[in-house]
């Protein structure tokens, strides 16, 4: 009886416990409370459709009228030729950017950060500069950079008369030219913006470890690598978490929109494949079959990511 009671007493005390929190925090959840239904609605009820791919999903039959069919469109999925070229390619472009495009916001950032009080102006100005590309859709992007390196753009025009070369090249048509223009119109459109994240972490530095490494003879380049990288260290392992588990969803806007079928071999990816299997040609149960290997690869690679850190950096999401 006495460990009845104590059981019960220790519920009631969570409860009430509980309650408490959720009175006091009350005008917190309100604020959530719009987007936890936006979420739920137009992201957890719609779940239930990936059941179209072990089925052989027909419009006018509905999804649980559709013949099951099992893992017939898997199966078929992992013998595609073109399947693997758009995993291989999509893997390639999200390695090269990770390596070459997430260090850039944080030296941006660090960069930034060492800018002098009286060149508040000019830190101002390229801050605005640099955001700037974030807001530009890609379709905008993409026309600018079809124009920019086609055969009469910009880029010809300088190269020739420069007598760099003698005849225009064409960069969108070239496999190698094609896959450093994709890297790089992607760093250069969002690496302002994501550089926000960490200047908003190098800001909440105390200002006294700085003094007190002055005062110990620290120069301003011992400064960033002692106290600023360290202390902005867990921001920069969870944000490398939410890239890596998003290296299979690679932008298809930009890749659509600037592919042709002279660099097809690198420009199709998983994304702009899953469009052209379902849409394009009506294949809905296959495609939700490549999207659901998406999102189960992508679940793994969270995990093993979030897992490795945990381990190695003492710093994880969860």
């Amino acid at each position: 009886m006495a460990i009845n009671d104590y059981s019960t007493k220790n519920k009631l005390h969570r409860r009430n416990h509980l309650l408490a929190k959720l009175n006091k925090q009350k005008y917190l959840f309100l604020l959530v409370g719009p987007t936890i239904v936006w979420l739920f609605i137009f992201c957890y009820i719609p779940l239930y459709g990936v059941i179209i791919a072990f089925k052989d999903y027909n419009v006018g039959l509905g999804i649980w009228e559709s013949p099951w069919v099992g893992l017939k469109h898997f199966t078929e999925l992992f013998s595609d030729k073109k399947f693997y070229e758009a995993l291989r390619n999509t893997s390639l472009i999200s390695i090269v950017k990770m390596v070459v495009g997430f260090p850039v916001p944080i030296i941006f950032a660090l960069m930034l950060n060492e800018l002098r009080i009286r060149l508040r102006t000019y830190k101002k100005v390229v801050q605005t500069l640099t955001y700037m590309p974030h807001f530009l859709s890609w379709a905008f992007v993409a026309a600018f950079m079809l124009n920019f390196f086609s055969e009469t753009g910009m880029v010809n025009q300088l190269l020739t008369s420069l007598n760099i070369i003698k005849e225009p090249y064409t960069f969108l048509a070239e496999i190698p030219s094609f896959f450093s223009i994709v890297v790089l119109s992607d760093i250069w459109k969002s690496f302002g913006f994501s550089s926000i994240i960490y200047l908003a972490a190098i800001a909440g530095i105390n200002p006294t470890l700085y003094e007190a490494a002055y005062m110990d003879g620290a120069k301003r380049f011992h400064q960033i690598w002692y106290i600023t990288i360290p202390c902005i260290k867990p921001t920069i392992i969870v944000l490398m978490i939410l890239a890596i588990s998003r290296m299979m969803t690679q932008n298809f806007e930009q890749l659509f929109l600037m592919q042709n079928t002279l660099v097809m071999e690198i420009a199709e990816i998983l994304e702009t494949y899953t469009y052209k299997m379902g849409l394009v040609k009506g294949r809905f149960s296959y495609s939700t079959a490549v999207g659901l290997f998406q999102s189960l690869v992508a679940f793994i690679l969270l995990y093993s990511a979030n897992s490795f850190s945990r381990w190695y950096a003492k710093e994880s999401i969860f």
